[in-house]
């Protein structure tokens, strides 16, 4: 049984993959699985891949049709074997030393759950083998992570990737389907359910950001409302839990809500979920603007909502561009 499991959701990233599955293969930790999903791409990536599951007995490709990233990461989990996993982006990368660093600081501190920061990179960008120097890992209990998670502005983040996780934590959970914003769905909840969770400022995970993205290409789309569906989800079921995290995801509700009106048209397609991110905002705004943890951008927000609604509405948007 491996240590750790590695799975990659593949979706016509054929322009990238062969960057994530190199630096995959020059790990300085060596015991782990990389389960390959092709969630029915139509390029060339399927075959990349390919080529690495037949050279590498570590690497398994698995084929289905597409469903989406949540239901490929949930296929590898169904078959992971490993006492930890860890999630990558087909079109990411990470450093020689991400899983080393990671499953070393897990062991030391006894911790189901470790954390990189990341570094942003184009899609130029090759990873060049160098490995970054490791700082010093600091604990967190359960809820310190999950609150952190949530004002999304320290380690750890919501983010599925950058992580090492204790397998144990998944058995019974997975990302919702057919939605955007899964990490956000399931992620606090994972760092709640550990024993501890462990940072490192290292930038061991290369998240690269591109036009063609999932997330990238959601302004507009009816898809972008499922964000408000999700973080009131989160909110429900966070708020009882304890004050400060009821104030954390509280904040993230409000920063949801604004994202909302930034990345909707006002028409009749998004009626009810800009009434309900309104109504939110106008709820949460007081409260949450005396919040020290919040970012400054929703702190401007904040204020910019007590003006008549259509100039509010105007700055907002002209804010996204």
């Amino acid at each position: 049984m491996p240590a750790v499991s590695v799975i990659i959701p593949l979706y016509n990233t054929e322009a990238f993959i062969k960057d994530c599955l190199d630096s995959l293969v020059a790990q300085t930790f060596t015991d782990f699985e990389v389960i390959i999903v092709d969630d029915g791409s139509t390029d060339g990536g399927a075959r990349i891949a390919a080529s690495y599951a037949s050279a590498d007995t570590r690497f398994k490709l698995i084929g289905q049709p597409n469903k989406g990233p949540s239901e490929a990461r949930n296929t590898g989990l169904k078959i992971m074997r490993g006492e930890y996993v860890t999630f990558i982006d087909s079109d990411d990368c990470v450093a020689p030393n991400f899983l080393e660093t990671l499953f070393f600081i897990a062991q030391l501190h006894k911790a189901d759950v470790a954390c990189c920061s990341i570094k942003n990179i184009d899609e130029a960008y090759k990873c060049d083998g160098t490995t970054p120097n490791t700082s010093i890992s600091a604990s967190l209990t359960p809820e310190e992570a999950a609150r952190i998670s949530l004002y999304q502005d320290s380690l750890p983040d919501y983010s599925a990737w950058n992580k090492l996780y204790k397998a144990d934590l998944w058995k019974g959970k997975f990302f919702p389907a057919n939605t955007i914003y899964e990490d956000l769905a399931v992620i606090p909840e994972i760092l709640l359910g550990a024993n501890k969770v462990v940072t490192t400022k290292s930038h061991l995970y290369f998240y690269r950001k591109r036009a063609g993205s999932e997330l990238a290409t959601q302004t507009g789309s009816t898809k972008i409302i499922l964000l408000l569906d999700i973080a009131e989800d989160v909110f429900e079921k966070m708020k009882h839990i304890s004050k400060p995290l009821y104030k954390a995801a509280r904040s993230m509700l409000v920063s949801a809500s604004f994202s909302i009106l930034m990345r909707t048209s006002d028409d009749e397609k998004f009626a009810e979920s800009r009434k309900r991110a309104i109504a939110h905002i106008r709820k949460y705004r007081f409260g949450t603007f005396f919040d020290l943890r919040i970012r400054m951008r929703n702190r401007m927000a904040i204020l910019l909502s007590y003006l008549p609604r259509s100039i509010f509405l105007k700055i907002l948007k002209k804010g996204l561009s």
